[in-house]
């Protein structure tokens, strides 16, 4: 198993080479030579060495694709384990808001514009904005868009 693992890990750095490799290989498959008004392929005379080449074409062709499996497969084990830490750090965010934060962001998800929820909370506008900002920076967002897909994200759990 660690001789796969290794030729695998070896096969991810040299992808680049293997595809050079494969359209040097296709080109030497399809070759053709010119002389005076004939064109004749390269292997009329040796069939048998571009059958040899087509097959290492595709077995460069098969390589590839586990390879880009292989990377699909890790890539979607990462977005996995990222999605499960940011939903699992949701929560602790949210349980950092105080009630008035908590609040305002219930309000806002509502859709409400800052009048509205000044005059729902009898607050003043410095008073919000200051709740706002405490609520950007404890669930660390930018913007309401931002806000509205954290609580997204937070209630499809």
């Amino acid at each position: 198993m660690k001789i796969i693992n290794y030729l695998a890990d070896l096969l991810f750095r040299y992808q680049r080479n293997l595809a050079i490799l494969a359209i040097f290989l296709l080109c030497m498959t399809v070759s053709f030579r010119f002389t005076n008004s004939t064109t004749e392929w390269i292997w009329k005379d040796n069939v048998h060495l571009a059958i040899i080449l087509v097959f290492l074409l595709i077995v460069i062709a098969l390589i590839w694709v586990q390879i880009e499996k292989k990377k699909t497969f890790n890539l979607i084990q990462r977005i996995k384990d990222e999605t499960t830490a940011d939903q699992e750090n949701t929560e602790s965010h949210l349980e950092e808001l105080s009630s008035r934060q908590r609040e305002v962001f219930d309000l806002i998800m509502k859709g409400k514009t800052n009048k509205e929820i000044m005059n729902e909370l009898n607050i003043e506008l410095s008073t919000l904005k200051t709740h706002i900002n405490k609520l950007y920076k404890t669930l660390r967002v930018d913007t309401r868009k931002q806000l509205k897909r954290f609580n997204d994200l937070n209630n499809h759990k």
